[in-house]
């Protein structure tokens, strides 16, 4: 269907970005919504030159503060346009072996406060909007971007707990990493889906929520180290392709497309989408006990009308990085010509001593200076073992791995066991999915 008002978040790269390419193709106004001023308007201007006709506009949108959530819909508001589909898109996976906790401008922990409560207030405010649009038309829709890994029978997260409603924030001694981080806001996000379909029934309004599969070649993984991003790029992904494990950026931006304006799902709401079609989401997320609980909450910390606000506990102090080496002020005896001359001889071509720093995922992807350096001296060196895969062996999803035949443990140039690829592919070694935000 053409014609339609489109918003989608974090649409300046990666599923976003075609997703919102391919919707512009097809007659639609897409609004991309985006954090970076810069990269929101090179996307557009890169849609245009492909498409000089069509309806791309940018406006900025940080999904990771609440004011400038706000500040978007004022935007949007003041373009006098309609709004048929919203996609909550925007995402971030912080490294897995992370253990300091970030935060939003409203101290939310980073990762919650941007891949769900930034989408979850954006959503609400918009809803007057997607109803009267579905008054009209009988057909608007909702579609959240989430992720497999949103359950806690996936592979990955064997190790991680249930989203805990005490422990919100992950404030607890030990709680905290960025695999947790990210399995909670996704489940989050899933539960928000279920919790919204129920109270949208009528209104001509559906929302669902998807799962794109693996997409190494998406910017989901920004915040991964150099080294990391390297592995993905060039030697885990081909790997994890030939065996049928990944996805495009193709299939996961023509998901979001389907999802938008087919009408194939247009009377369907409620519903968590794998490769175009329903499956179950995990236990957890279908609890709806839990999905109630959540809703309230989050609707509070997001000050939504009729609910009692409450605003996240401030941050601990930041932890102090290493002590810098400090010069030994005990006066010393002065040298005389020929002791300095040999000394700047026996030194020559040394520099300085160097204090291993500790880097940090930034939201504004800062540039990784000292790793980026070292990582272009030392190649990574990495020995993969690989197993045969059967030749028909189903798809499904970012789950299918590779399987072991009778030619198992046979030396080639990659890892013989699933599990370690699994490990290297969707934990936080190298990330991609997210969403977010």
């Amino acid at each position: 269907m053409t014609g339609r008002v489109i918003i989608i978040t974090g649409a300046n790269s990666g599923i976003g970005f075609e997703a919102a390419r391919k919707l512009c193709e097809a007659g639609n106004d897409v609004i991309l919504a985006c954090r970076s001023e810069e990269n929101g308007k090179a996307a557009v201007e890169r849609i245009l030159e492909g498409n000089p006709n069509a309806l791309a506009t940018f406006l900025q949108l940080d999904v990771a503060d609440l004011a400038s959530v706000r500040k978007f819909v004022e935007d949007f508001h003041n373009l006098g346009k309609k709004l048929h589909v919203l996609v909550n898109n925007a995402g971030l996976f912080l490294r897995q072996d992370d253990r300091v906790r970030q935060f939003t401008k409203d101290n939310f922990e980073l990762t919650m406060g941007t891949n769900y409560l930034g989408p979850f207030l954006l959503t609400h405010l918009l809803l007057d909007d997607l109803k009267k649009t579905g008054s009209e038309s009988g057909d608007s829709r909702i579609v959240m971007v989430t992720s497999s890994l949103h359950d806690l029978n996936n592979r990955m997260n064997r190790d991680l707990d249930k989203l805990d409603m005490e422990n919100f924030f992950m404030e607890k001694e030990g709680s905290f990493s960025g695999n947790q981080a990210y399995k909670n806001s996704k489940v989050a996000l899933v539960m928000f889906m279920y919790s919204l379909a129920r109270k949208l029934e009528g209104t001509g309004v559906a929302v669902n929520s998807m799962c794109p599969g693996f997409i190494p070649d998406t910017q989901l993984s920004r915040h991964a180290s150099s080294a990391k991003r390297f592995m993905l790029k060039y030697l885990i992904s081909p790997l994890l392709r030939v065996a049928k494990v990944t996805r495009t950026t193709d299939h996961g931006s023509k998901m979001i497309v389907e999802l938008s304006v087919n009408e194939k799902y247009k009377d369907v709401s409620g519903k968590y989408l794998v490769d175009f079609e329903a499956q179950e989401s995990s236990e957890e997320s279908q609890n709806e006990e839990m999905q109630k609980q959540l809703y309230e909450l989050s609707a509070r910390y997001c000050h939504l009308e009729g609910y009692e606000p409450l605003d996240a506990p401030a941050p601990p102090p930041p932890q102090e990085k290493p002590a810098k080496w400090k010069k030994d002020k005990t006066p010393r005896k002065e040298k005389n010509v020929e002791e300095k001359v040999k000394e700047e001889k026996e030194t020559e071509g040394e520099g300085p001593d160097m204090a291993e720093g500790i880097m940090y995922a930034d939201e504004d992807e800062k540039t990784e200076e000292k790793e980026d350096d070292e990582s272009e001296k030392k190649p990574v060196q990495v020995t993969i073992t690989v197993e045969d895969v059967t030749p028909d062996s189903p798809q499904s999803g970012e789950e299918e791995l590779i399987k072991p035949s009778a030619n198992e443990g046979k030396e080639t140039n990659a890892p013989a066991d699933e599990e370690n690829v699994a490990k290297l592919t969707e934990s936080g070694e190298i990330t991609a999915e997210v969403t977010a935000q």
